[in-house]
């Protein structure tokens, strides 16, 4: 099977998810694309995950006019979407934002595949914002347990390349 890895990525999280998802499926042909370099046509895959980061409440930009540009096209080919995000509890909410009704409705499922808080891999503004956060989340975590630091999921990278593997 002829499978498109399509991904925005801003500080890196969602590409070394993609990469990590891409190397996972070796029974199959995988093109792995960065959105923000170029624009596969879906209608030359048989299958495709597409997905990228969200940063300040949005998805990131090369994704979004992808979608602009082809979600018609999206529904009509099996597909599975995801996020990168660092408030798991907003998935849904940013699935909703992020992807029209159809193309999720068409999608064969829809994952997260986690975040990061890594003030190390931002710039700028974004990150003293990156470590306030963080910042919080430790200080929570010595009054509650369940307050962890977010990372990436690869338990929910392996669970999709399980399934695409069996195809």
């Amino acid at each position: 099977m002829n499978i498109l890895i399509a991904y925005a990525s801003k500080s890196g999280t969602t590409k070394e998810a993609a990469e990590m998802l891409a190397k996972l499926l070796t029974n199959h042909t995988v093109t792995l694309a960065d959105l923000e370099k170029t624009t596969p046509v879906p209608g030359d895959f048989d299958y495709i995950v597409l997905g990228g980061p969200i940063r300040m409440g949005k998805a990131h930009k090369a994704l979004r006019s992808y979608l602009v540009g082809f979600d018609e096209a999206l529904c009509k080919i099996p597909h599975t979407l995801f996020l990168c995000c660092s408030i798991p509890h907003q998935f849904e909410h940013y699935l909703e934002c992020t992807f029209s009704d159809e193309l999720r409705e068409s999608a064969e499922d829809a994952l997260y595949f986690g975040g990061e808080l890594n003030p190390s891999k931002q710039r700028g503004f974004d990150k003293l914002i990156v470590r306030m956060i963080r910042n919080s989340i430790e200080q929570s975590a010595e009054e509650d347990e369940d307050a962890v630091i977010p990372g990436l999921l690869p338990e929910h990278i392996r669970m999709l390349a399980d399934r695409l593997r069996l195809k």
